[in-house]
């Protein structure tokens, strides 16, 4: 694995490949948006009928990669193009989850793999190679599930099930289940609510992340 310096006071990135039966995937860490422009999106990627993605253009994907201390992970094909991402940043001021938090936690806002490239692994390796940093010791990261944003008509799951998998990825990188009072969770019994807590988070901090889950 190699690492590679972005330009400016952006962190450095890690880069991987993953060979699968449709050809090599390249993983980028900590996407600058410059480099996010010279890709595009694939067509399983964005707005479908019956679902919408968070990220849904290529311009959103641009705007999250240039946040402070945003990590955007893009994996792309030799073609060039998009086929999954993960995108982590601060939670928005307006969340609940930036009260009361000392820049503890670190929101996993969204990851998705195109429609064509799923059951490739491409999931596990992002969140794989996103990880690794130590850094991570000293947070707490997080991830809002939303049903209105997953994709069962290209899955063919119901919602439960589609949760299931969803918490069947993230629990071997440390990520576990939190119920919590946040009233766009609790709108739909499917929503959930995830959190890895890092090894060096301190007590106190770790009370101060359950005040804000039963907030």
């Amino acid at each position: 694995m190699s690492r590679s310096a972005e330009s400016g006071a952006r962190k450095a990135s890690r880069t991987a490949d993953l060979t699968t039966p449709k050809g090599v995937v390249h993983i980028r860490t900590r996407c600058s948006p410059d480099f996010a422009d010279s890709l595009e999106l694939d067509e399983g990627l964005g707005v479908f009928p019956q679902y919408r993605s968070i990220i849904r253009d290529k311009d959103t994907l641009k705007e999250i990669a240039a946040l402070e201390d945003a990590n955007m992970v893009i994996a792309y094909n030799e073609d060039g193009k998009i086929v999954g991402y993960v995108a982590f940043s601060y939670p928005s001021p307006l969340e609940r989850w930036c009260k009361n938090g000392h820049g503890l936690l670190y929101e996993l806002g969204s990851i998705e793999v195109s429609r064509g490239w799923r059951r490739l692994g491409l999931a596990k390796k992002m969140l794989e190679i996103a990880l690794e940093d130590d850094e991570w010791e000293d947070k707490i990261l997080f991830i809002t599930g939303f049903s209105w944003h997953w994709d069962m008509q290209g899955t063919g799951l119901p919602k439960s099930n589609y949760r299931n998998m969803l918490m069947h990825i993230f629990q071997p990188f440390g990520f576990r289940h939190f119920y919590t009072t946040e009233p766009n969770i609790i709108m739909d019994s499917a929503n959930m609510l995830m959190a890895r807590i890092g090894a060096r988070v301190s007590d106190e901090a770790r009370e101060r992340f359950l005040d804000l889950v039963f907030a």
